[in-house]
């Protein structure tokens, strides 16, 4: 019996573009933000750094020197696209509302 490399060279390319091809199906479902992602106020870590989904909902006697002005869409920390409610927070490397807050805001410097 002869092999034929011809075929076999065939049947490899075939099964190495099909598994490419169910890897490349798969990953951008990994890589999207989903509720699980989003940090809530009632986990532990975001909680002990007083985080509220709202920043008009901190409490002022607890943080004095927070103002409305602080929120994540104006904190160093934050991405997101332009327009979107939620992006990501390099702190908590989850995601969060534009207008959340946590004791950790850091002014984003003016564009020069």
């Amino acid at each position: 019996m002869k092999f034929d490399i011809h075929n076999h060279n065939r049947r490899v390319f075939i099964l190495h573009t099909l598994a490419g091809a169910c890897v490349a199906a798969t990953v951008p479902q990994a890589h999207a933000a989903t509720d699980t992602d989003a940090v809530k106020e009632t986990d532990a870590y975001p909680k002990s750094m007083g985080f509220r989904l709202n920043t008009a909902n901190v409490d002022q006697t607890k943080y004095p020197r927070h103002t409305l002005a602080q929120r994540c869409g104006e904190c160093q920390l934050y991405s997101s696209k332009a327009g979107d409610p939620t992006g990501n927070c390099s702190f908590f490397k989850r995601v969060v509302p534009v207008d959340g807050w946590c004791r950790n805001f850091k002014q984003r410097k003016a564009a020069t």
